[in-house]
């Protein structure tokens, strides 16, 4: 039986539990692995033979609808393109609970195809098994691709330290987690919407940030960029810091966010700068204008948050208002999901009303 010593908290493994109970028992070395296990790295990759290099990233996402799987084809595939690489094709394997339908199943991987079309990618693989161990829809997708010759090597391509760069942001915070509400609250969420603005906010899905614009500018060495995913943008700026080594200030009014974001968020008391926004990105540019250029040229807008340098202060001001930046905290759509299906808990909404 195992300890239960530490009892664990809710969400992703923290940077501290990380580095306690999971680095110190890694000691196993590859020559041809590219990059090394840390709390902040998505991706993995080997060295081959004739100097050809494979990449993968790694993501699993639960949720109550068939469009679990179309956001975690998203998930893969933008963690690659923050790294500079196009994914090829992605391996899924799903988790259905008992009394699943074949009907369910057929729009999970509707769902999949769906995300696969609009990247250009292949399903390679897909399996799944029906079990009472889950009580939602478990989706783990797993995107590969090849790292272009032309491409700085991975590891290596991050800005000088010494140097001041801009923080940039292409999506909106909080957009992934709120469509993926929408999905799943549809029912409830239309007793105190009107249709048309739920149809507006379900539109907004064309907002995502694909994996091809991006690479106009990570496949070119042009900048360093970290997709935002679980966590929020928060969790993604400490992150970014951590992993490069930096310091920052932002303007908390410069990130960009939506306002059908911000009214599901006030109904459920969610905070969208906590929330899971996969189709976002946080870049570094030491070229700001040459980098904004090469984004609007694919079609995307990106927004200036502020600047990073080698300091150990996370600055963030609103207003009149400064605050540090605190360690990442727990996704605030992996909370709302749990509200919901844990027994005798109300939703955010419910403990609202009351």
């Amino acid at each position: 039986m195992m300890s239960q010593k530490n009892e664990l908290r809710g969400g992703r493994i923290t940077q501290t539990v990380w580095q306690r109970s999971v680095r110190k028992q890694l000691h196993t070395k590859r020559a041809e692995t590219i990059w090394e296990p840390s709390p902040w790295e998505v991706c993995s990759g080997l060295e081959l033979s004739g100097g050809r290099r494979a990449a993968w990233a790694d993501v699993q996402l639960s949720g109550s609808t068939a469009r679990t799987g179309y956001y975690a084809v998203y998930h893969a595939a933008g963690n690659l393109a923050a790294r500079g690489i196009s994914a090829i094709g992605v391996s899924i394997r799903f988790l259905l609970p008992q009394g699943s339908s074949e009907e369910c199943l057929a729009e999970l991987v509707s769902g999949i195809e769906q995300a696969c079309s609009e990247l250009k990618m292949q399903v390679t693989s897909l399996d799944g098994d029906v079990t009472g161990a889950v009580s939602r829809i478990v989706v783990s997708a797993s995107a590969s691709g090849e790292i272009a010759d032309a491409a700085e090597r991975p590891g290596n391509c991050g800005p000088d330290p010494a140097g001041t760069f801009e923080i940039l942001m292409c999506g909106y915070t909080g957009l992934e987690g709120m469509l993926r509400i929408l999905d799943e609250a549809e029912e409830e969420l239309a007793s105190h919407f009107v249709s048309t603005f739920l149809a507006q906010a379900s539109e907004l899905s064309k907002e995502l940030v694909r994996p091809e614009q991006i690479l106009s500018v990570t496949g070119c060495g042009a900048a360093t960029a970290r997709q935002i995913g679980r966590g929020g943008v928060l969790a993604a700026l400490w992150e970014l810091a951590e992993s490069e080594h930096l310091g920052f200030e932002i303007g908390m009014p410069q990130i960009p966010l939506k306002q059908e974001t911000v009214e599901l968020c006030e109904y459920y008391r969610l905070n969208p700068y906590l929330m899971t926004s996969a189709g976002s990105y946080l870049i570094l540019a030491k070229d700001a204008r040459k980098v904004s250029e090469l984004l609007r040229g694919a079609g995307v807008r990106a927004a200036r948050l502020g600047t990073a340098r080698a300091q150990n202060a996370r600055v963030i001001r609103n207003g009149e208002e400064t605050r540090y930046l605190d360690r990442p905290a727990r996704d605030e759509l992996d909370r709302w999901q749990e509200e919901r299906r844990t027994p005798g808990n109300r939703s955010s909404h419910d403990e609202k009303e009351r």
